[in-house]
């Protein structure tokens, strides 16, 4: 149980999952937010820090890419694709 002096709120940031493309021209219809549970519009986070995400569309990530690195974690420029 947490102290009683501590805010019941003050970390639930921390239990929310990124939840959109951050890619600088998201290329989906319905919007960055929009995250499919597969295909061209299934949201990947970043595989180091998950503080990004992409629409496999708008990396243009095959669906056997099972994983990608934003271009703070990989390098600038280098966003790259793992499998």
């Amino acid at each position: 149980r947490p102290p009683s002096w501590e805010d019941s709120h003050a970390y639930a940031a921390l239990n929310e999952r990124h939840s959109r493309c951050n890619v600088s021209e998201c290329l989906c219809p319905a919007g960055r937010e929009q995250a499919d549970e597969e295909g061209p519009w299934q949201l990947l986070l970043c595989c180091s820090c998950a503080a990004e995400g992409t629409h496999r569309r708008c990396s243009y990530l095959r669906n056997s890419t099972a994983s990608w690195e934003c271009d703070s974690c990989a390098g600038l420029g280098t966003g790259k694709r793992q499998s």
